[in-house]
């Protein structure tokens, strides 16, 4: 027996340029909480799983080559990886740096990798990619700096190449240009003259295509034109409104063609006889921040993606657009399947969405939004409708259809509805709430059918006996109780020794029940004895079990980050996944036993194979 990931649902939207297309022009590169992920563009299935990091990667770089991969991480241990693109392995770990990397770039000739530390870190180091050995350092400049790109060779007077190499970075009100002489492993900065009492905040940067220039996006819309020559900034070029997130120049037979995506969600082309005459010629607008614009080799096609999670290709002739994928852009808190249906499953986002998958190709069938600023925390559905708890207190029913909103309940709980359960015919929903609260909704009315308070906090999972009469509840009070629905009545009380009671699950001879509780420890229990049946400790915090359809096996995930798969006849582990870098909050078995999929605080839903 054993698990598999087989394919992650996520993309690192809120850090810039952390999507790149492969020069072979068949893949694309993104990160997705600390894995990196190379996937193929025309086939969803196909994925290969680079793992290294252990916190978000904040940013990525792809050689001009194609062969190799760099990616900085934020977090204690802020290294640096170099990957072999070909090969799909790790070259080397750089650990010199701490707390965060804010961005990475190779050299034009793929010798040299420059990686720039965050604020705290306050040092920007250049590596050699061959020999693994820090060539040279310095500290950062600007500070900080959010972007730096290579720009060739540094050339003399009459504009030919010298033998050191060139780097742009900029941050603030500055832009600075390194160079680099690697014989003497001297890194020394040269800064950008503004033009006259203009005074702009950069955000990104481009090197025309002959280099002669460099462009960069500024937050208040514009780009400013640098003439290398002098280092001076000659023009400052109208944009968008929302800020200039992304720019790159794209090959054009006559003169200068540049794409920029923006804060306020549009992708402009402009072009011009030479840069410092640009003008829009196209715009059109995305769902929300365009963070990331990367081209293909040829600038036909560049893959835009937007801090809401949509990502497009569009074609640079006429900016024509073709859904590449939908990702959620938050910290994940729920994942479910509607009863019996094995090729959807539904997820609760903190960007607000309850989205519908299809397991089949990994896309949002559905997503539904609210008017607020609440966001899901519970979910639960059938073929037909799902029920969502929202962390205001809302309870919201969808139908599966079209994702139309059918009802709502303004106040189910006070400080959010924490678990949902729907009964398998639609004639009730069952909620848990924030402060121990268990209440029975007719799902036609909308009328509170019942009000369950024995629990004297937080009720953390509710879960419904076949037939629907019976249920049981577990609590951060350390109460494990079952409940009479018909008579609204509690039938038996079983309470842990140490700590509240994070999850439940219950087998199909509906007396042997595990749950997990705070203190590190799961707990089988038999409903009709008084003590547990057995308890073992773990090294982490479990936050989710899910029993497989079988019940020969159970699925648990937590705090450290894992996916575990245990046999239920020795409560011995069977296997592990490793895919997550931030806690998993939740994880569910699919119907036919053949899935398993979990979701976490890293962004990041991950699709699992389970092999028997």
């Amino acid at each position: 027996m054993s698990i598999e990931l087989e394919h992650a649902i996520g993309c690192n939207v809120e850090f810039k340029n952390v999507c790149h297309l492969h020069p072979n022009g068949r893949e694309y590169i993104k990160a997705v909480g600390g894995v990196v992920i190379i996937g193929d563009l025309n086939d969803p299935h196909e994925q290969t799983f680079l793992q290294g990091h252990n916190d978000f990667v904040t940013c990525l770089a792809v050689a001009s080559s194609g062969q190799l991969c760099a990616t900085g991480q934020q977090g204690e241990q802020a290294d640096v990886i170099l990957w072999n693109l070909d090969t799909k392995q790790k070259l080397f770990t750089f650990e010199e740096q701490d707390h965060g990397i804010d961005c990475v770039c190779f050299s034009h000739d793929d010798r040299f990798l420059f990686s720039c530390g965050d604020m705290f870190d306050k040092r920007v180091f250049v590596y050699d990619t061959a020999r693994f050995l820090i060539t040279a350092w310095a500290s950062i400049n600007p500070k900080p700096t959010i972007c730096m790109i290579a720009g060739g060779f540094v050339r003399d007077i009459k504009r030919r190449d010298t033998h050191e190499y060139l780097v742009a970075a900029c941050g603030g009100k500055t832009i600075v240009l390194w160079h680099l002489d690697d014989g003497h492993g001297a890194l020394t900065a040269h800064p950008v003259t503004p033009a006259g009492r203009e005074v702009r905040e950069f955000a990104c940067m481009a090197f025309t295509i002959d280099r002669e220039y460099l462009l960069a996006g500024t937050t208040t819309g514009d780009i400013a034109v640098v003439l290398m020559k002098s280092r001076v900034v000659q023009q400052m070029v109208p944009v968008c409104s929302g800020g200039v997130v992304t720019v790159a120049c794209l090959f054009s037979d006559v003169g200068t063609r540049v794409i920029a995506g923006g804060g306020d969600g549009t992708v402009t082309v402009l072009t011009g006889s030479n840069p410092v005459d640009l003008r829009e010629e196209r715009q059109i607008r995305m769902d929300g921040k365009v963070t990331s614009l990367a081209k293909n080799a040829d600038s036909s096609e560049v893959l835009a993606v937007s801090n809401v999670g949509a990502a497009f290709h569009l074609r640079c002739r006429d900016l024509s657009m073709k859904p590449h994928e939908q990702v959620a852009s938050g910290a994940l808190y729920d994942v479910s399947y509607p009863s019996g249906i094995s090729e959807l499953f539904l997820t609760c986002c903190a960007d607000g969405m309850v989205t519908m998958w299809d397991a089949n190709d990994y896309s949002a069938r559905l997503r539904c939004p609210i008017r607020t600023n609440a966001y899901p925390i519970s979910v639960a559905g059938t073929p037909d409708v799902f029920v969502a708890g929202y962390s205001d207190g809302r309870l919201i029913s969808f139908d599966c259809a079209q994702g139309m909103q059918l009802w709502e309940v303004e106040n189910a709980h006070k400080g959010g509805v924490t678990s949902v359960q729907l009964a398998s015919n639609v004639r009730f929903v069952l909620t848990g709430g924030n402060e121990g609260e268990l209440r029975m909704w007719d799902y036609r009315t909308r009328e509170m059918a019942a009000h369950l308070k024995e629990h004297g906090s937080r009720v953390n999972d509710v879960v419904l006996f076949p037939g629907d009469q019976y249920a049981i509840s577990a609590s951060r009070d350390r109460c494990l109780l079952t409940w009479d629905l018909a008579v609204q009545k509690r039938l038996t009380a079983h309470r842990a020794h140490h700590g509240g009671l994070n999850c439940v699950a219950v087998m199909q001879n509906q007396t042997t029940v595990f749950t997990a509780s705070q203190e590190k420890t799961i707990t089988q229990w038999d409903l009709r004895q008084a003590d547990p049946v057995q308890t073992w400790d773990l090294d982490e915090e479990v936050l989710s079990i899910s029993l497989s359809p079988d019940n020969r096996f159970f699925a648990t995930c937590g705090t450290g980050l894992l996916v575990r798969v245990w046999d239920v006849a020795t409560n011995s582990e069977c296997s592990r996944g490793v895919g997550h870098s931030r806690t998993v909050q939740r994880l569910a078995f699919s119907p036919d036993g053949k899935q398993l999929v979990s979701v976490g605080l890293d962004h990041a839903i991950m699709v699992w194979n389970f092999y028997t």
